[in-house]
């Protein structure tokens, strides 16, 4: 297996049986590709970097439905992980004021 390639939806150590039989139905590839797919959209439509809220809104345009809360966060840092898209900073800003981090996609996650 690729160190590129996540098979689950990630879990902690102390984390109950409930949750990582859980953790094995959840289709992380496919919200990845969603990811992948808002943020490539807005990029062709502004200049990023882009806030984890940013990339949310956009992936809601795309599916016409909300998503939970974490989805597009959780998606974020298993891409970077991956090498897909980059951390460019965090002057991003929350809904909630605070200071977040903002992601661009790298060379190749432009062709994703």
């Amino acid at each position: 297996m690729s160190d590129k390639s996540i098979p689950a939806a990630p879990t902690r150590k102390g984390d109950p049986d409930t949750s990582f039989e859980a953790a094995k139905t959840v289709k992380t590839a496919r919200m990845q590709v969603l990811t992948l797919q808002a943020l490539q959209s807005l990029t062709s439509k502004q200049k990023g970097p882009f806030t984890a809220w940013d990339v949310e809104h956009e992936a809601v345009q795309i599916l016409d439905h909300t998503l939970s809360d974490s989805t597009i966060r959780s998606r974020l840092p298993e891409l970077a992980r991956k090498g897909l898209i980059i951390c460019v900073d965090r002057k991003g800003t929350s809904p909630s004021g605070n200071a977040c981090h903002r992601y661009a996609l790298a060379d190749m996650g432009v062709a994703a």
